[in-house]
Parts: structure tokens; sequence; C-alpha cells
């Protein structure tokens, strides 16, 4: 070969391997980010161009599924079969708003484009089978969340329901709720209208009040000051306190003001089951801030990074830094009011704790993936583990004993199950003058070999009834309703 024809081959073989790198660099290493360059439309009409996996309920009911749309460019409509009973959970997926919840967090997943599921895509390619997203089905039972919604009704409030054992969420509501078609609608006219209605909206139907927001949790936080009580070894079941049964003081002549006025017992058994302020303030003042705070922790507060996988909000309780020398602050903490501020969640997995003898699980809610040839590529069953140990065993059946007396002859009379071992809490949480307290009730029940804990909160605001509001009247009728939908009872 001559020179001449020899640079000219040279020069061609460069040319080529240019080429070869420049469209590598472009489809490989390059790919994502203009893949998700804003502007870039074919991505945005790629979700819109198969069907995307359903979302389904444990008992496999449908409650976010694609359906063919009939249009030319978006061929595949986002639908909610069921409307507003799980918009908080499952979000929406919007040629506007993007997606959110569930749709956001498996977003991947629902739209085929997981890791997981590459095989299983390219199985179907050479096979010659359509494309489409892989499903996700969750922990949340259908009649267990028809039970909570049917519950609260037009009350706002929200309801959490899940397994002590494993952790799994078997009912999580939320009111007021939204319908998300609208949101999710192909027409971005309508799409527009709906997100701006929502967001328009005072009620935050778009918060999911469950985990997304904290709240003065009132008497039920008394649980958490009972084990630390118990388990410090402070403090027994039916001995005295020591308290004051009017009022705590502490010399300031602040008092503690107990609903009925006085207590007919100082014991922390007596004072459980007529949820007395005077005790209950007294014992957390006593045992300290350093005590209160770490069993506060224990029991799953002051941490940032619960996932279920929807991100939780912290629940809080002061440090001993904040609290400081206030013992009457403290006090107040200690009775669930003051600077104690709690999720829905959260208090489901307080009365979880006493259920499961001490120990709590990692909260969650996806119960299996599964990819469009059928493959299970992820069982949450797999990942259940135990969050913490907020006390030992025999605290958890003490408590357990006292939680029990609360219902046969405490706050919580006439909620008691036929049939069914339960122990619960009662709440009426103060909050900012002008405002109606909250009502509260946690319970957990034992039956049919099933394991249930339940917390429901309820936000009433008629300022009519604003000394009506107790947690045994406007809290207590949905739990008791959820817990036997839960254990298949009555």
């Amino acid at each position: 070969m001559n020179q001449p024809i020899r640079r000219v081959a040279i020069f061609c073989f460069l040319l080529i391997a240019s080429l070869l790198v420049s469209s590598n660099y472009l489809q490989v290493v390059n790919a994502d980010s203009y893949k998700a360059r804003a502007g870039n439309q074919r991505t945005e009409l790629d979700y819109y161009a198969y069907p995307r996996g359903k979302i389904l309920t444990a008992d496999g009911t449908v409650i976010a599924d694609s359906v063919p749309s009939g249009g030319l460019q978006y061929k595949y409509q986002r639908t909610y079969p069921l409307k507003a009973d799980y918009a908080n959970i499952t979000g929406w997926k919007s040629i506007v708003y993007g997606s959110r919840d569930i749709e956001n967090v498996l977003d991947k997943y629902l739209q085929g484009t997981d890791s997981s599921e590459s095989v299983a895509n390219f199985m179907d390619t050479l096979t010659g089978k359509s494309k489409k997203g892989g499903d996700v089905q969750l922990t949340l039972q259908n009649a267990v969340q028809q039970a909570a919604i049917k519950g609260l009704g037009k009350q706002n409030g929200s309801v959490v329901a899940l397994d002590p054992t494993t952790g799994a969420i078997l009912a999580m509501y939320s009111s007021p709720s939204f319908d998300p078609n609208g949101i999710a609608s192909n027409v971005s006219e309508t799409s527009t209208a709906a997100g701006n209605a929502l967001e328009a909206d005072k009620g935050k139907p778009n918060l999911n009040h469950a985990i997304g927001e904290n709240y003065p949790p009132g008497s039920v936080f008394k649980i958490v000051t009972a084990a630390a009580a118990l388990d410090s070894g402070k403090f027994t079941e039916t001995g005295s306190t020591g308290a004051d049964p009017n009022f705590y003081s502490n010399g300031s002549g602040y008092k503690l003001k107990n609903e009925d006025g006085t207590c007919s017992g100082t014991d922390l058994k007596t004072a459980l089951a007529e949820s007395c302020n005077s005790v209950y303030g007294f014992v957390g003042a006593t045992l300290g801030s350093q005590i209160m705070s770490t069993y506060a922790s224990k029991f799953g507060f002051n941490d940032p990074s619960l996932k279920i996988p929807l991100q939780v909000a912290q629940s809080n309780f002061p440090s001993p830094a904040t609290v400081g020398t206030n013992v009457l602050g403290l006090a107040q903490d200690s009775i669930g009011q003051g600077d104690t501020q709690v999720t829905p969640l959260q208090a489901a997995m307080i009365a979880a704790a006493v259920a499961n003898g001490g120990t709590i699980m990692q909260p969650y809610m996806v119960d299996k993936e599964t990819a469009p040839n059928g493959h299970v590529t992820y069982k949450g069953s797999d990942h259940q583990h135990e969050l913490s140990q907020a006390m030992s065993p025999a605290t958890a059946a003490t408590l357990d004993d006292m939680m029990q007396n609360v219902v046969t002859h405490g706050t919580a009379q006439g909620r008691g199950i036929p049939g069914v071992q339960m122990g619960a809490k009662t709440g009426t949480a103060q909050r900012a003058s002008g405002q109606n307290p909250l009502a509260w009730f946690v319970c957990y029940g034992t039956a049919n070999g099933k394991k249930v804990a339940v917390a429901v909160m309820v936000d009433t605001n008629d300022p009519s009834i604003r000394s009506d509001v107790s947690g045994v009247n406007f809290a207590g009728p949905t739990a008791q309703a959820v817990l036997k939908a839960a254990l298949g009872v009555g």
C-alpha cells in the first residue's frame, strides 16, 4: 500500500472511530442527562405509550391502573378506580404535575424501567410481547380501609391500622381526601384546573395527615411515660407514685387539671384508667428529662429517617437541653401536651409496642413488586425488621394489663369487643385557644390468630361541641370498627 492510500485509510479509520465514540457517548454515557432534560417531549410521551403497572391492595383491589385513552400522543390514561379512598397513598401520575407518593417513589418500577425488570423486559422484546410496567401490591386491606373511611365519615382526621408483629400497614386513611383522577387527566386544562382547586383547598386534602403532619397526642402519650416509669424500676404498677391526686404544682401554684377534678388513686394503673394528668405529670417530672427523652426516642420520636416507603414526618419530644430546668414544662410534655407532637402513625406504633412485647417493627406498606412476566422481584416480608426495643417484655406485659384495665374499668369503657383481648388508651389533646381539642383513641386486639394495633385521631371544628369532645366518643367508634374489620370479628 502506497503512502497516500495508507493516509486515506488511517483518516477513514479515525473518522469511523470518532463516530463510534460520539454515538456511544450520546447513547450510553450521556443518555440519562438528555432523557431528563426539560423539554424532551419524547420522554414524557414514552410514559404514556404503554400501560403503567397497577397498584393493588393486599386482597387484589386495583387502586391505580392504566387504560387506553384513544389519544394519538398520550395513548394511555392513568386512572384511580376508588377515587378518594387511597389518594393520599397512591398519589398521582400527571402530564402537568408529574408524580407523587407511591406513584413517585416507585415510579421506575411502575413504568417498567427499574433495573430489576430489565431481564423480563428483554425477554418480552424477544418474544414480541407488548411493553408494560410492573405491578405493586400494597399491604393495605380494602375491607379495613373501608371501615376506616366509613368510621370517619365527614369528620376530619386520620386512621392507621398495622400488624404489630410484622409492621405491615393494614389501613391508612386521611380525611379530607380528594379524587386524583382530575389531576391525572391527559387533558392539560383539566389537570391544571383540578390541581389549582386542590392547592386552594384550606383543608389540605392533598396532605396525608396520618404521616405528614404532627399533632399533640394528649393522654395517649401516657403509655410512653408509663413504660419509662416501669422500665426504669422507679415505679410499679400498683404502688403509690407519691403524686398529689388533685394537682401537680411543684411549689409554683400551677395545676395540671384532671378531667374529673381528682383521681381515686395515685398508682400507675388507676391513673392510666382514669387518665390522671396530675399523676403522670408528676411521674414524668420525677423521672427527669433524660429518661423521658430516652424512652420517647425508643418509641420512635425524634427520628427523621422513617419511611414506609413514603417519607414520615418526625414526631417530636423535647430534648433535655430544651427542657432544661423547666420541671412544669416536662410535666406537660409527659402527658402529651406542651412540645410533644406525634403523627397518627407514631401513635399506632406506641400501641403496637405494647401489643408486641415491647418490640416495634419497622412499619411498611409495599407487600410485593411483580415484573410484567409475573416474576416477583421484591417481597416486603423479606425485609421485615425490628425498629427498636421500646421497653422490656416484662414492662410490656404490665402495660398490657394496665391498658386492658382502661377498657374494662377506665375511660375506654364501652369500646371493648366481645371475644377480643383488647387494650386501649383514650386522649383529648388541648390546643391553642379557640380550637377544639383533638380526640384520640389508640388500641390493639387479638382474635382469630391475628393481632392488630389501631390509632384514630379526630379533628372537630364545631365550636358548639368543644366541651363534649372526648377520645372515647369521637375517635372510639372508628377505632372499634377498624379493629373489628382487621380481626375479622363481629
